[in-house]
């Protein structure tokens, strides 16, 4: 065996590790948010009435319910993805290797071979295109309209007088003169 054959082997063991390790990290981000979410419910338990700890855990639940929504809608597009992506590196390469052999039973086994290149290829396609169109179209979920009342109170109005009427300068200066003593004729 060549230098060649035995790196390209190490490449595929190493693929092949790879994406296992990647599948395992998501099915077990998922078992973790389950085991986060039980937790939440047994911290609003624990907070009772207290206003600043049940912010607390509303925070925390907000962030796993926003990437529970996550793992349930796209993250199984992508571990479908790197499974197709495996067999595809696997599948070429076994095309690869039978290529140079001659017989029916090579020949037979490089025809299935490519098929299955091809396919699972298109399948890996199809399942990265599936992830990005769910990633793109799929409606984060955001709390943030809901708390928009909570944020910031508004200020008060401020206080401003209130003309009744408008006064010109003549009104002013009509209002400034002290009115004169009017006598009152007797009666007789």
């Amino acid at each position: 065996m060549n230098i060649w054959g035995a790196s390209v082997g190490w490449g595929l063991i190493a693929a092949a590790i790879a994406v296992v390790a990647f599948v395992r990290y998501r099915e077990r981000e998922s078992v973790t948010l389950t085991r986060q979410t039980e937790l939440a419910t047994k911290l609003r338990e624990l907070a009772g009435d207290d206003d600043v700890r049940l912010a607390a855990v509303d925070e925390f639940e907000t962030t796993i319910y926003q990437r529970l929504f996550f793992a349930s809608v796209v993250a199984p597009w992508i571990r479908s993805a790197a499974w197709s992506l495996l067999a595809t590196v696997l599948s070429g390469s076994g095309a690869i290797a039978l290529g140079p052999l001659d017989g029916t039973f090579a020949n037979s086994l490089y025809v299935v071979a490519i098929v299955a290149t091809v396919l699972f290829g298109l399948a890996t396609l199809a399942f990265v295109g599936l992830a990005a169109f769910h990633t793109a179209t799929t409606p984060r979920v955001s709390f943030t309209d809901s708390y928009a009342d909570y944020d910031e109170p508004e200020p008060a109005p401020a206080r401003t007088a209130i003309p009744t009427r408008a006064t010109s300068a003549a009104d002013k200066k009509a209002t400034d003169k002290k009115p004169a003593d009017k006598k009152v004729p007797a009666e007789d």
